[in-house]
């Protein structure tokens, strides 16, 4: 096929067919998906976004209004309104609804060409109990993640799919906040985590569901990628610490796995075994070595499976993740994308001669994405959004943890300990000691701007030495112990 020749990416032809799964019902084969109406939300919001789509205003109103609506009161989101009664809780908060939520709500704050927008993107998310919530769903003895909580503990299988969703959900959310501050919240075990992920490599390289006795699988393999790169990705520049198979035990082999992904697709083939949906044979890798490039390439998650739409998006983004984009033949699989899956009414097609569905329409556009096409925006392959989503995050964290350190001031200036007399303390060293200690913090440590709650005046009468400064030379433990031997030859006892 000449060059002139080559199918493109029909981008009028996806916009209306996304708007088309935006503002009307979907069809009846979805209802299966019900519960899971926050992902395919975030897919259609994000599909538009990667086209340069904008939502409207009225929309934007909406869809953030909805999604906080989902918002568990234990943490957490839930992925559908369907399953509680009106006015309950919307069903249990899982893992997979939290982190479309919160890119969701990010999605709903871009483009508006406002600053503010994207900052108060998370502004209504409770992120120190979600993030408790998400916590407590790790297991302790393996450090894998469960899916939701059944009966006060994590459920839902090992699968390396929740670690992502996990790790995504922390990048998201924590920040920098150290120990010792205010909006700190424990953190996941990174470390087992991080094992865990490790022992999913199988004996061909790539990564199955939970152990190395799995079958190794395109998806797997991407899902451990990315949650070994968010893991170490830093919370300000997006940039990663480490290499994503930094901890995976055979990085050569995973490199082939992933490149052996792609076949060359001939599509009488493909017509020749329609009936049998599972089967393709792969007979013609070789060809890929030729000097004269195939038209089509197709990729499969597994060994001896047909090409689908989706395992170009698992491929292609495990291979960006290690920065060997070049393992792939772009341009092959881009016609294959373009000429074989894309849909005449827009989106695409699983296989070929499939309708289009909303899955594997978005991951379509993310698999093209992510291989540089240049009528979408640029891919942030760890988050599975655009680049500017994924920006809009980081501005949307740091805004609420602000939010959070300024509401944390507040109630420490408003909590009346200001305005309480001498008599409602139990005793002067403790009023030194907290009074000293609140200017510190309202100062910034600064001891220079508290000199006068360091002063003697209280210590003094007790016993407390006093330095030539002015300022005790005791903590307030020996404060504490002299008021109590004054206290006892007063009283003849404590008491």
């Amino acid at each position: 096929m000449a060059a002139a020749e080559s199918p493109v990416l029909d981008v009028e032809r996806h916009i209306k067919y996304w708007k088309r799964c935006h503002s009307s019902f979907l069809p009846a084969p979805y209802t299966s998906n019900d519960s899971t109406r926050l992902t395919l939300a975030c897919f259609i919001a994000s599909s538009l976004d990667l086209l340069r789509s904008p939502l409207t205003a009225p929309e934007r109103a909406s869809i953030r209004t909805w999604v906080l609506s989902l918002q568990h009161p234990g943490g957490g989101f839930c992925g559908s309104a369907t399953h509680a009664p009106a006015g309950a809780s919307a069903g249990d908060a899982n893992l997979a609804a939290t982190f479309f939520a919160l890119v969701l709500l990010a999605l709903a704050a871009v483009g508006t060409g406002s600053e503010k927008d994207e900052q108060n993107a998370f502004a209504g998310v409770d992120r120190k109990r979600l993030l408790v919530w998400l916590r407590r769903l790790q297991r302790d003895e393996e450090g894998a993640m469960g899916q939701v909580f059944w009966e006060g503990k994590p459920v839902g299988g090992y699968d390396v799919r929740n670690s992502y969703m996990a790790a995504g959900i922390r990048w998201m959310l924590r920040g920098d906040v150290e120990e010792g501050d205010e909006r700190w919240v424990e953190d996941l075990d990174v470390e087992k985590l991080v094992r865990f992920i490790a022992q999913t490599q199988t004996h061909d390289g790539g990564m199955g569901e939970t152990t190395s006795h799995h079958e190794s699988h395109g998806g797997y393999t991407f899902c451990a990628l990315s949650t070994l790169s968010l893991l170490f990705r830093s919370p300000s520049t997006g940039k990663r610490a480490e290499a994503a198979d930094k901890h995976i035990p055979d990085s050569a082999r995973l490199l082939k796995f992933l490149s052996h992904r792609q076949f060359v697709y001939h599509a009488d083939e493909e017509t020749e075994h329609e009936d049998d949906e599972e089967n393709f044979i792969e007979k013609e890798l070789a060809q890929l070595q030729l000097d004269g490039p195939p038209t089509f390439v197709g990729c499969n998650g597994r060994w001896n499976k047909k090409a689908d739409t989706c395992y170009f998006w698992w491929a292609a983004g495990a291979l960006s993740l290690l920065d060997k984009e070049s393992m792939l033949r772009s341009e092959p699989a881009s016609n294959y994308l373009t000429g074989i899956t894309q849909h005449r009414i827009g989106g695409f097609a699983k296989t070929t001669g499939a309708p289009p569905d909303i899955y594997h329409s978005y991951l379509g556009l993310t698999a093209l994405a992510v291989m540089g096409e240049p009528k979408l925006k640029k891919l942030d392959a760890e988050l599975c959004c655009s680049a500017e989503v994924a920006t809009c995050i980081v501005k949307a964290r740091d805004a609420l943890l602000a939010a959070e350190k300024a509401r944390a001031a507040m109630d420490w200036e408003n909590d009346g300990f200001w305005y309480k007399s001498k008599s409602e303390f139990y005793d002067p060293c403790q009023e030194a000691a907290q009074r000293s200690y609140k200017c510190l913090y309202r100062n910034n440590g600064d001891k220079s701007m508290c000199t006068d709650y360091f002063q003697c005046v209280m210590c003094l009468p007790l016993g407390c030495g006093q330095s030539a400064n002015g300022v005790c030379d005791r903590a307030y433990r020996d404060c504490k112990q002299a008021w109590t031997e004054k206290r006892k030859k007063e009283a003849g006892s404590f008491w």
